[in-house]
């Protein structure tokens, strides 16, 4: 488990989320985090280190729309 990435302070600005990567005994790697909230025992311990490192606000905006694939997909779907 990867413990070097510091906590990162939530776009909410309370909620701490606290990195976990690694690799589990049969070779899965994985990566997710496990969100802290106040009232939490370490809550008070992370919040200094969370506040220093703000996690990106989620992108609202993706990737454009290829006009070819979505019709592509409007007649595979019967919709066209």
């Amino acid at each position: 488990m990867d413990t070097t990435t510091p906590p990162m302070l939530a776009p909410d600005g309370v909620t701490i989320l606290v990195p976990l990567r690694g690799r589990t005994e049969d070779g899965v790697y994985y990566d997710g985090a496990t969100k802290v909230v106040p009232g939490d025992p370490r809550y008070d311990e992370l919040l200094p280190l969370a506040r220093a490192n703000p996690a990106p606000a989620p992108s609202t905006q993706g990737r454009p729309v290829d006009p070819d694939t979505r019709s592509m997909l409007r007649r595979a779907a019967g919709l066209e």
